[in-house]
């Protein structure tokens, strides 16, 4: 399946990928559909926008034997050094400590008619190899702590480092060393 995996910035059509990252963005969120138009896309941005505006290089993607984009991560291969996202993700500053070691983030999301099909899982696997080729030693997410996608991370050796509750929210950091196989 690796070989179905492609980076954002070598897209001949950006806009399109880019269309069907937002759907597949809002396909996948549970709190999407609650936002006015103006919030709505400052969400999109938040969450995935922003790495396709300012880290295309970092953002893969994952087709299906159609060649469809069926799914995608928007990475960052040094979080301390991502500071427009401390203003918009509330637990971005909480969990600083932990990018020394860990530096590289990402978000995944596959649509969900291609969920469980490994897609996810090769995007992350894709996305630890090129941080590990840049030089970074560890890779790590922030996620609830009764999280649904938390035992797919943990499947894929992530571990927990750190719990913290923010705004009400048990949340998690999960890292993993690159080096792991």
């Amino acid at each position: 399946m690796a070989e179905l995996i492609s980076i954002f910035s070598e897209e001949t059509d950006r806009f399109a990928a880019r269309e069907k990252i937002r759907e597949i963005f809002f396909l996948t969120s549970p709190l999407g559909d609650n936002f006015k138009k103006q919030d709505r896309e400052c969400f999109f941005h938040t969450w995935a926008g922003w790495y396709l505006d300012s880290l295309p290089g970092e953002t893969l993607l994952a087709r299906n034997a159609e060649c469809e984009i069926v799914g995608y991560l928007a990475g960052c291969l040094d979080s301390n050094a991502a500071f427009p996202l401390y203003r918009h993700i509330f637990y971005f500053k909480a969990f600083e400590h932990w990018y020394v070691e860990y530096p590289a983030h990402f978000h995944v999301n596959c649509h969900p008619d291609f969920q469980g099909y490994g897609f996810g899982a090769s995007l992350v696997q894709a996305f630890i190899a090129y941080a590990m080729k840049k030089g970074r030693n560890g890779v790590h997410l922030v996620t609830g702590e009764k999280a649904r996608n938390r035992s797919f991370y943990e499947r894929l050796k992530f571990c927990e480092k750190a719990c913290l509750t923010i705004h009400d929210k048990r949340l998690v950091i999960l890292a993993r060393d690159c080096r792991v196989g």
